[in-house]
């Protein structure tokens, strides 16, 4: 009996040790002041886990209370067995989020790349600080690298594996876009999406495409393709606002893949075909900027993929939603929403501190050098270096070199001053 006894305090000892160190995670991933992420980064992350720490907490301490002084017997044996088994499970799915972010946040041990990867939290940031009150409670997103070929987002509040809400938005990019910083828009489309959600345009979208396609007498079909794109067109409408012709030059880029991808159609995937999806973002730039680089970047991406080759049917239905183009990008850059308080979604940013001439007239200040940014938001400034990029002004390497300073410049005074976004350095 007093054997039994023991190995159940002995178990509910260790037990008690591992939830106690749920709390533990900023001691176990030891960032260095000068790596480390932000205060409120922090307190996001350990409320949640010391949330749950306390509660498990006190569950084993109610169970070993009144069932451990009656574990002589079968009945308190078992009984104080059940929950420890309970909690063991419960605590395993609990370490799927500490271990989550153990992965993330242990990147940020590279010396370069973690500090690399604090400047797109800044741009992350940046790009979500705009005006809208729904907008001033989310809460800031952690970047992190994995494999693959395209970025994407783990939303605030979406639950993870462990059936836990994730707390904070996190932002997964491949580890070459670090490489080719340019291309960090990337950044800006994933923070879209959690945008879109919090403003309600993920149900408002959709409703208004399908309204301005009827109006025009688009078919049923064509309205249930773009209400369904709708997803990742608005997130792309808000990289395109954050940082102009940069992120339409970026998905022109990334987009650039063999004819059936380009040219793939789904009634079930939520991206558009890439091929419409870089002309709509050329049509974005000519309805808000008139003529401009776009239009031979038009003229390149239609030589590119000659439509001869789809399949009939694929290639009819392309080739009627790219007629339906002028028509989507005025419905986006102009419909007046409610959950906007009748504003347009352009209407949340200056599109005048992307404009091209903007941009152009930033990026001549390297001729005498150096480059002069100053009272630019970061995600605009990311920007003038794809101008330059497109310019040729610079190589690729003395590019990267150059971003690569002012990336982590970036972050550290993200780290220094949580609200960089608001201050336009």
């Amino acid at each position: 009996m007093l054997r039994r006894s023991g190995d159940l305090l002995r178990r509910s000892r260790s037990l008690k040790a591992r939830i106690e160190a749920l709390s533990l995670l900023r001691k176990t991933v030891a960032l260095s002041p000068k790596f480390d992420i932000t205060r409120r980064q922090w307190t996001v992350i350990e409320s949640q886990l010391k949330a749950v720490e306390a509660r498990l907490g006190a569950r084993l301490n109610r169970a070993t209370r009144t069932y451990l002084p009656q574990a002589h017997t079968v009945a308190g044996a078992r009984a104080l067995n059940a929950v420890m088994g309970e909690l063991e499970l419960e605590l395993a799915r609990v370490f799927v989020f500490f271990d989550t972010y153990m992965d993330v946040l242990t990147q940020r041990h590279t010396p370069e790349m973690g500090r690399l990867l604090a400047g797109c939290d800044a741009l992350a940031w940046d790009c979500l600080k705009r005006d809208h009150p729904a907008l001033a409670i989310i809460e800031p997103s952690l970047t992190y690298c994995d494999r693959g070929f395209g970025a994407s987002t783990l939303r605030e509040g979406v639950l993870l594996p462990d059936a836990i809400p994730n707390p904070m938005p996190l932002i997964e990019i491949p580890y070459s876009r670090l490489k080719e910083k340019c291309n960090l828009t990337s950044v800006l489309h994933e923070a879209g999406h959690e945008a879109m959600v919090r403003l309600g345009l993920v149900r408002s979208l959709p409703l208004a495409l399908r309204a301005g396609l009827a109006r025009v007498g688009a078919r049923a079909p064509l309205r249930d393709l773009f209400a369904l794109w709708s997803s990742e067109m608005g997130p792309d409408l808000w990289g395109f606002c954050c940082s102009g012709i940069a992120a339409v030059a970026t998905v022109r880029e990334i987009l650039a893949l063999p004819p059936h991808y380009v040219f793939r159609l789904s009634w079930t995937d939520s991206h558009p075909p890439p091929y419409l999806r870089v002309l709509l973002a050329f049509e974005c730039c000519r309805q808000t900027w008139g003529q401009g680089a776009w239009d031979e970047w038009e003229r390149q991406w239609i030589d590119l993929y000659p439509m001869a080759a789809v399949p009939p049917e694929t290639r009819m239905l392309l080739t009627q939603a790219k007629g339906l183009i002028p028509v989507v990008g005025s419905i986006l850059l102009r419909t007046r929403f409610g959950v906007l308080n009748g504003r347009a979604l352009p209407d949340l940013f200056d599109l005048s501190a992307v404009a091209p001439a903007e941009l152009k007239r930033a990026a001549r200040t390297i001729d005498p050098g150096p480059l002069n940014l100053t009272g630019m938001r970061p995600c605009a400034q990311l920007a003038v270096f794809r101008v330059l990029q497109e310019q040729g002004k610079l190589d690729e390497d003395e590019l990267d070199r150059l971003m690569t300073t002012w990336l982590i410049r970036l972050g550290e005074r993200r780290r220094i001053n949580p609200d960089i976004a608001d201050q336009h350095h």
